[in-house]
């Protein structure tokens, strides 16, 4: 018997080779005559080996399968063709059968035996072929994928369902892997298949289905009351084994459910719950109940901020992000994106601060694009706050090495006269006398270096402490304008409005409604 000459085409190396491997071929009939990498390699070694099948993956570079499929039909019509594809990509499967494909493989689930039946039956002339209109034949895990993702569940698809999930309690286990694909090598096929793999060792004692997605990684979970009391150990065994290989995934289990019809409201819910895991920092399964999916205002003082950095007071600086992220925390005040966009800004706040203050800090892109990269590839709040303090620590660490060379020193001993003599009639004059500078040249080089005129200066400190006192003592506004270095109480609330945009008596109302 001649046998079945076979040629695989995949990008993965690994694939081919353990496909090339996983059987001895010959027994059945079928040699593998050829490997291809892509879909323009494939076409140049069909001349040489004359295949009679092509088993080709979707999703590849230079040449996908799609195209591959298009130009086989076209040169070479008597060619059968079988498609692999990982779960989520099934929408492509379903496209790539207009141009003629003769069956499918899901490549996580592929074994010998459905191998050697598809090449021996679509290589005999009188194999069925599949119209592009006939349904193809789906498993549960895809029906459920496909509904997930906003497709009707059809009444027959359902009672499928039914039959492999047939008692009486639902839950869901979710993971988003969108970071996981950037921060690894790994392909969806090999995702998949370790996933498939670590459900099949933890809940192949229950009934479940392991659904897949471009962007989540969900398991149904289907019980009865007996065996809810064992699935949460399950659960912790099941995550800490997914961990070992990719360990910035966190998982967000469901409340339990008593209808299948309540899976994809649930579903989509948990996506948003996900977005809230990084408040998470030593755990990976988290339950429905403890998110707080609900935005949280949480108020952070940028200037006061900014006005740090510029002073060089990176300990009070610090101080700031660690009560605000303590805060934060409490309440789980931002999804992830917005609370890695937050950061993000912080560092380029500080850059541009640095920047004005005409300090020799690094103003390339690429600096910036470094420490935004480590941002987006963060998992948990500890790790942006590691990653800001780290930065700070940077910046601290090169502002000392400037400020050793003198060059930085006077301006930090000006800063410093100010903070701490603010409620003193502090005159341009002694100023210049204390610092060994003429008057004009004080001026120009405090304005040289901050970007901001030194009375003006002056006058702000004052208003910042006197906003502390209207809003935390009961001091009258003619005693706090004689604390803070002010002689005239009218000029005071002139200044005061200038810098605030309102009298010190309307802030104060303001602070205690």
């Amino acid at each position: 018997m001649t046998a079945f000459r076979v040629m695989i085409v995949d990008d993965e190396a690994i694939f081919r080779t353990g496909l090339t491997h996983l059987h001895d071929w010959s027994k059945e009939s079928i040699e593998i005559v050829a490997q291809a990498s892509n879909g323009a390699e494939a076409l140049e070694l069909i001349e040489l080996v004359s295949p009679h099948v092509i088993i080709t993956d979707i999703m590849m570079p230079i040449m996908d399968g799609i195209d591959l499929v298009k130009n086989v039909r076209k040169k070479y019509p008597d060619i059968k063709m079988i498609i692999l594809s990982s779960y989520s990509e099934f929408e492509l499967v379903r496209e790539v059968f207009k141009y003629g494909v003769d069956d499918y493989l899901l490549k996580p689930k592929v074994t010998v035996e459905e191998l050697v039946t598809l090449i021996h039956s679509s290589s005999e002339p009188t194999a069925l072929k599949r119209e592009y209109s006939a349904p193809l034949l789906k498993e549960p895990s895809i029906i459920v994928s496909q509904w997930f993702e906003q497709e009707e569940l059809a009444l027959t698809d359902r009672h499928e369902l039914l039959t492999q999930l047939p008692k009486q309690q639902f839950s869901l286990l979710v993971t988003s892997i969108t970071m996981l694909q950037s921060l690894t090598n790994a392909s969806q096929y090999e995702l998949e298949q370790y996933m498939l793999q670590q459900c099949y060792e933890h809940f192949s004692k229950i009934s479940h289905i392991a659904v897949f997605t471009k962007q989540y990684v969900s398991v149904v979970l289907n019980v009865d009351a007996e065996e809810e009391l064992q699935l949460k150990p399950q659960l912790v065994a099941f995550i800490k084994a997914v961990n070992e290989k990719y360990d910035k995934l966190k998982f967000v289990h469901s409340n339990s459910m008593y209808s299948i019809d309540e899976l994809q409201a649930k579903y989509a819910k948990l996506q948003q719950l996900l977005t809230k895991a990084i408040y998470f920092n030593q755990r990976s399964l988290i339950l429905e109940n403890e998110v707080k999916l609900e935005h949280t205002e949480v108020h952070f003082d940028h200037d006061a901020f900014v006005n740090s950095i510029k002073w060089f007071t990176f300990n009070h600086a610090r101080e700031q992000l660690q009560l605000y992220f303590e805060n934060l925390s409490e309440v789980q005040g931002l999804d992830e994106y917005s609370l890695k966009r937050f950061i993000q800004h912080i560092i380029y706040t500080m850059m541009s601060a640095l920047e004005h203050l005409r300090l020799p800090f690094t103003e390339h892109s690429t600096e910036k694009l470094f420490w935004f990269k480590r941002i987006d590839q963060a998992a948990t709040l500890g790790e942006l706050q590691h990653i800001i303090n780290e930065f700070i620590d940077m910046v601290e660490k090169q502002v000392s090495e400037h400020n050793e060379q003198g060059e930085v020193n006077t301006l930090n001993q000006i800063i410093d006269f100010i903070h701490a003599n603010y409620e003193q009639d502090i005159s341009l004059a002694e100023l210049a006398e204390k610092f060994h500078m003429n008057y004009s040249y004080l001026s120009w080089y405090f304005k040289q270096r901050t970007s901001e005129n030194l009375t003006a200066y002056i006058n702000k400190v004052r208003i910042e402490k006197a906003k502390e006192l209207l809003k935390y003592t009961d001091d009258s506004i003619s005693l706090i304008s004689t604390k803070i270095g002010f002689s005239e109480h009218n000029y005071f609330s002139k200044v005061f409005k200038k810098f605030v945009g309102m009298t010190p008596l309307e802030y104060r109302h303001q602070q205690t409604r």
